[in-house]
């Protein structure tokens, strides 16, 4: 009787995980080679997890709190080239430094949450601070809505 109960609880388990996997659409990589206005266009907003998101795209290099008071993860892709000077005392210091022409530095993904660890939102900078894109502004330019509008 003990093996049947298992064996029928095990198979309940795995076609509910199945259901459930199904239910999950994996947001697209944060690489070099990809379109950052595709990357925002098909992020799923409100359905990743921070879990999930930590799945896909692995550690974020530094967390933040936006201006708005909600947590952020930050990836950067791109190539930074390592640059070592001589500071005055004759101590070396290497650094990291990035091109300075649009498209050929790093690129920053922050992902934005709510207050129940989901994504909401895609943020991305390529330039610094202020210069990019959200996935909210692509999507509703898709979708035909006037920016103000939720």
């Amino acid at each position: 009787m003990k093996p049947v109960l298992n064996l029928l609880l095990t198979s309940t388990m795995a076609l509910v995980t199945t259901a459930m996997a199904g239910q999950l659409s994996m947001p697209p990589s944060f690489t070099v080679q990809s379109d950052p206005e595709t990357v925002l266009r098909t992020y799923p907003l409100g359905t990743i997890t921070k879990q999930a998101a930590f799945s896909h795209h692995g550690k974020a290099i530094r967390t933040v709190i936006l201006p708005n008071g909600k947590e952020g993860w930050v990836y950067e892709v791109g190539i930074k080239d390592p640059r070592t000077y001589e500071h005055p005392t004759k101590q070396k210091h290497t650094v990291y430094e990035t091109e300075t022409e649009p498209g050929n530095g790093v690129r920053t993904y922050t992902l934005e949450f709510d207050s129940k660890g989901v994504v909401i939102d895609v943020l991305y900078n390529e330039q610094g601070r202020h210069d990019g894109l959200t996935a909210m502004q692509v999507q509703r330019r898709i979708r035909g809505e006037a920016p103000g509008k939720h």
